[in-house]
């Protein structure tokens, strides 16, 4: 027996099909740009990293030093 609904079941599939491959392309595309905004956070860290170790440097020779003046 014949399927009357094959013809429009098929432009359903077709189309979903359509959906699914521009979705995943979309996808790709987010996790490079996500890999992009990782790469970028990785060397904020690393100055983050720096300041905070000569921060830490320069507060620690200011009181060895008596030269820390309280916060204005």
């Amino acid at each position: 027996m014949n399927n009357p609904y094959e013809e429009e079941q098929v432009v359903i599939i077709s189309r979903i099909l359509g959906r699914v491959e521009k979705m995943n392309e979309s996808m790709l595309e987010l996790n490079r740009s996500v890999e992009q905004v990782n790469n970028y956070n990785v060397s904020i860290a690393e100055v983050v990293e720096l300041w905070s170790t000569y921060m830490r440097n320069v507060s620690w020779n200011l009181q060895a030093q008596n030269e820390l003046h309280p916060p204005v």
